[in-house]
């Protein structure tokens, strides 16, 4: 499965905001040092022909002259764009996952319990794998 993490983590870091990339890491794995915004992530991975659910969530800091609500807005935006209606796919040697949005809420936001000048949104998919 080295292949399929390493797409998903692939798709996760195409995201950019100001110009700016957008580093993605898997949940828990986060340096001290990051710079916001980020983005983590998690995934169970599923039998072939199953789902399971993808949840990335965006973080922002608050700071001077930066709206940290409309940055995360805007990143959330992207995040959609990049997960359509009709499935997003990712490609990876052997076989490829789809991402669909998940039923009920796609977004949601958070905010840090430590630290509230951080605030999130989150974003819940199903992938199913496929392979070839």
């Amino acid at each position: 499965m080295t292949g399929l993490h390493q797409a998903l983590y692939s798709f996760w870091s195409q995201f950019s905001y100001g110009g700016n990339p957008i580093p993605a890491y898997l949940t828990g794995h986060v340096p001290d040092d990051a710079p916001f915004p980020y983005i983590t992530f998690d995934v169970t991975v599923p039998s072939a022909f199953y789902a399971s659910i993808v949840t990335a969530t965006v973080w922002c800091r608050a700071s001077s002259g930066v709206n940290v609500n409309a940055q995360r807005a805007a990143i959330l935006d992207s995040i959609d764009s990049a997960i359509p209606e009709a499935d997003a796919r990712i490609d990876y040697p052997g076989g490829f996952a789809m991402l669909r949005r998940g039923s009920g809420d796609f977004n949601a936001y958070v905010t840090d319990e430590e630290d509230k000048s951080v605030v999130g949104g989150m974003t819940r998919c199903e992938m199913t794998i496929y392979h070839n």
